[in-house]
């Protein structure tokens, strides 16, 4: 029989990042179903609602070029430190606006955009850290814990729970997202310094070269997405899908508690079943790409969601609506799971990291656009015919990303 040695522990400062992130985490995940809830206290406008998500993924258009220079030039540890604080000031005084009724909602505004950008900033790091805190035949499973607990933590601990206390104590969820990002400071302040090497520092580069400018460094990306067969049509595909995802994500809270009349935990338990979907679907993603094929499985997973999307526009109880987005959550698992190495794979290692953040912003763009789509259908119309078109957006996105295979290569292309 054959014996199998036993895995050596991933070390004490492995485990002060895994519990700084297990803190932000379930924070994030308290967070991002109570500030929802509480943008439609403060209206009901469908455009302004989905001004509330267009806000959250804006960093990623006008801020992410400048906190990948940040992140790159930076003691890691540091940084990471310094924005948890600015995060849970930020968070601490949303808490205080809602107890003391003076919150607005572009206040939620413009939290969402402040919390994203030290999202920016943290994640990154984080990911940068790793491979200095264990061996590299460790980094598989250091990877796979870190994102385990922030699955479990975030969406399916923190998205019910955050409902919950909403529903009882409104400035409550604030209150531990701020303290998560305070708690998280210890456990991370624990770490060692972690500074990335200065352009004199890197080996083979011209100073001149590695600096650069922002604006020269990520049309580096920019170019080789636009140049290239395969990416350039699967990054207009994938972005023309997001429209419909933004648009449905949007809205989800009007569907729950304005058109369903359902309580406020019920968004939360919408939350979780996405999350759960995606979970398991992402388990068994390689499988069924290795049996049928990159392109059907894409293509018939974004087929899926749109249908998902439209059945949830059509829902007339909760647990229908918990149900097919079960479904929406399986078939967007899949699709990340399976497009996280679109890049990775037709992009030479010297220019992934900017061709990587130039994908992200042309997707994430389209996140903003949607939302502001979503919320002007529903003000013309109503949130159901909202979601119809989220599903439309859906349906050209998979037809797009069938087409767009046609181009594909086993790998990198000049």
């Amino acid at each position: 029989m054959e014996q199998h040695e036993p895995q050596s522990p991933l070390g004490s400062d492995f485990t002060n990042l895994l519990a700084a992130s297990c803190a932000t985490s379930i924070g994030d995940g308290v967070r991002l179903s109570a500030l929802p809830l509480l943008a439609t206290s403060l209206t009901t406008s469908p455009l302004l609602i989905g001004a509330i998500t267009a806000a959250q993924y804006l960093p990623w258009t006008t801020f992410a070029p400048v906190g990948g220079v940040i992140v790159d030039r930076s003691d890691r540890r540091r940084l990471i430190l310094s924005t948890q604080l600015w995060r849970a000031l930020v968070m601490a005084a949303l808490a205080v606006a809602v107890v003391t009724d003076v919150v607005q909602i572009w206040h939620l505004m413009l939290v969402a955009y402040v919390i994203t950008a030290g999202e920016i900033l943290v994640d990154p790091s984080v990911v940068s850290t790793i491979p200095t805190l264990v061996a590299p035949r460790d980094l598989d499973r250091a990877n796979g814990r870190l994102t385990t607990v922030e699955t479990v933590t975030n969406d399916f601990a923190g998205a019910p729970i955050g409902a919950v206390l909403y529903s009882f104590v409104p400035w409550l969820p604030f209150a531990i997202d701020a303290a998560s990002y305070f708690g998280s400071i210890l456990p991370f302040s624990r770490l060692p310094p972690n500074r990335a090497p200065s352009p004199e520092e890197t080996p083979g580069a011209h100073p001149a070269e590695v600096i650069g400018s922002t604006k020269d460094e990520m049309l580096v990306g920019v170019r080789w997405i636009g140049n290239h067969p395969f990416l350039r049509p699967v990054t207009v595909a994938i972005a023309t899908y997001h429209l419909g995802t933004a648009a449905a994500l949007s809205l989800m809270v009007l569907l729950v508690s304005e058109v369903l009349d359902a309580p406020e935990i019920v968004f939360g338990l919408v939350l979780a079943a996405a999350a759960l979907g995606a979970v398991s679907s992402s388990l068994v993603a390689a499988r069924l790409t290795a049996r049928f094929g990159r392109r059907s499985v894409v293509t018939v997973a974004a087929v899926a969601a749109a249908a998902s999307v439209v059945a949830a526009g059509a829902s007339r109880s909760e647990w229908q609506l918990i149900i097919v987005w079960t479904v929406n959550g399986a078939a967007s698992g899949v699709l990340l799971a399976i497009g996280r190495g679109f890049v990775q794979r037709h992009t030479p290692n010297d220019r992934l990291g900017r061709t990587a953040v130039a994908s992200r912003m042309i997707t994430r763009t389209s996140f903003v656009i949607g939302a502001l789509l979503a919320g002007s259908v529903a003000t013309a119309l109503s949130v159901r015919w909202a979601f119809g078109v989220a599903g439309l957006c859906h349906l050209v996105g998979a037809a797009l990303l069938w087409r767009a295979f046609r181009t594909e290569t086993d790998g990198v292309t000049a």
